[in-house]
């Protein structure tokens, strides 16, 4: 037991010596990171696959509830496809891969591109005789690649707030401007003067 403690503490000590930390954990620029990545709308995403990666970026991101004045549109492209493996006399395969990779790009509020990225992912699976149990695996091994295409994502937007928020970074783009008049704030009232127009004046009668 004693070993064993003694490895985990080396191991500890060894990933602080060659300064190792989460980029979104607990650390220093977490609030600031996270703040930031709870600005960040996203926008829809074609496409079955598309919604489920688009419902997995927002479980990660948004600790807070969706944002109400985002800074930041994060826009994603989104394309999978599968390549057979295992091609066996009579052509048929036995197993294959699923390709995805979602090309993504953010945006601040003026609609600017501030970050573009691609994150990839390869999942292989079997392609079994029976049809339904080849479909609910193709299904398994695109979810698992939509899994992590999204934590690349993740990952490489909280990279780049956290490297923001470090001293000398480029600061935060201001929150869009809010509208001149809403509900809470409506214009003032028209002015209710008469635009009628006034008849001319009437001359004086001229003698003969």
């Amino acid at each position: 037991m004693k070993g064993f403690r003694f490895l985990l503490l080396s191991a500890a000590l060894l990933q602080t010596a060659c300064g190792f930390s989460p980029v979104y954990g607990d650390h220093a620029h977490s609030a600031p990171v996270a703040a930031e990545m709870n600005s960040v709308a996203i926008d829809n995403i074609s496409d079955r696959s598309g919604q489920m990666l688009r419902n997995d970026l927002i479980d990660r991101m948004y600790g807070k509830g969706r944002p109400q004045s985002p800074r930041y549109h994060l826009a994603v492209s989104l394309s999978s496809s599968v390549e057979a493996l295992g091609i066996q006399a009579d052509a048929t395969s036995t197993r294959s891969m699923m390709n995805t990779t979602a090309e993504y790009t953010l945006n601040d509020a003026s609609g600017k591109p501030i970050l573009k990225g691609t994150a990839h992912s390869v999942s292989s699976y079997n392609v079994l005789n029976d049809e339904y149990a080849s479909l609910v695996s193709n299904q398994s091994a695109s979810e698992r690649t939509i899994h992590e295409v999204s934590e690349q994502i993740v990952n490489r937007l909280s990279l780049y707030f956290a490297e923001r928020s470090e001293p000398g970074g480029s600061p935060p783009p201001p929150p869009p401007p809010a509208p001149k008049y809403s509900t809470a704030n409506p214009p003032p009232p028209a002015d209710d003067k008469d635009t009628r127009q006034s008849p001319p004046p009437q001359l004086p009668a001229q003698p003969f």
